[in-house]
């Protein structure tokens, strides 16, 4: 009579399942950056200027990955400079999902501005700015305004 000598499966069941564990532990900890909450609008899109000389102004936005600007959204006005020119690097096209084709910006946006102060001999006044722009996790900031003080002109 032939014994079938019966080989214990138990270390090779443990085995596979203890790195099926560990694979799922690790697909977990390196989740995708659209896992995560988008960040506020403010902390998104980081706009800071500098008064360049005596009649021009570059705003900059810092951008974070995964976020972009449209270049159409971008407006500025004034009731202490006439805005004579706005100048922008070239812009990437992107298929939005909202907008269709479009014209954006990542990393680092520069608007340069040619101002001339209204009342003579002003060398300070308000730059209201609106623009907007979209986390690529799917949401699309409101049209964002907001207003600098720029003094030195």
């Amino acid at each position: 009579m032939n014994k079938k000598k019966s080989v214990n499966s138990y270390p090779l069941i443990t085995l596979i399942l203890f790195f099926l564990c560990f694979t799922a532990l690790t697909a977990s900890a390196q989740k995708s950056p659209f896992d995560a909450e988008p960040l506020a609008a403010e902390e998104a899109f980081q706009l800071d200027h500098i008064v360049t000389g005596p009649s021009e102004a570059v705003i900059r936005w810092q951008i974070p990955q995964f976020y972009y600007l449209y270049k159409e959204k971008f407006a500025f006005s004034s009731q202490d400079f006439i805005i004579e020119d706005v100048q922008f690097p070239v812009a990437q096209i992107k298929e939005d999902p909202f907008f269709g084709a479009s014209e954006v910006y990542h990393d680092v946006v520069e608007a340069t501005l040619r101002l001339t102060p209204i009342a003579k001999n002003q060398k300070n006044g308000v730059l209201n700015i609106t623009y907007q722009g979209c986390w690529e996790g799917g949401i699309c900031y409101p049209l964002l305004k907001t207003s600098l003080t720029l003094s030195g002109l």
